[in-house]
């Protein structure tokens, strides 16, 4: 039992060395109109101003965004192309996602 979970913990470290060494594709090298998250978005808990949100979008690749906010509907449909930012109530960014 504690070799299986020694090579369990093995296995994960392996994942994480590998995910780390990944190479990040800049801007200007991915599909064109392709949402990508290889951008690090540092104040997740930043007011969704048009202008910030507009930044997400310039930094994402993304032709379109959505600013989703609770209690609306959406479609559910998968856009690659598109950038998903998530507010709370108050307009606040909570997350973000390409879809």
């Amino acid at each position: 039992m504690n070799t299986l979970f020694n090579m369990k913990k093995a296995a994960i470290a392996c994942l994480v060395v590998l995910g780390a060494g990944s190479v990040q594709v800049s801007a200007s090298e991915r599909e064109p109109g392709k949402c990508s998250l290889d951008f690090a978005l540092t104040y997740i808990l930043h007011a969704a101003t048009p202008e910030f949100v507009e930044s997400m979008r310039q930094r994402s690749g993304a032709t379109v965004v959505r600013v989703e906010r609770p209690g609306e509907g959406y479609t559910k449909e998968y856009n690659a192309d598109r950038l998903r930012v998530i507010v709370n109530k108050n307009n606040i960014i909570q997350g973000y996602r390409c879809g």
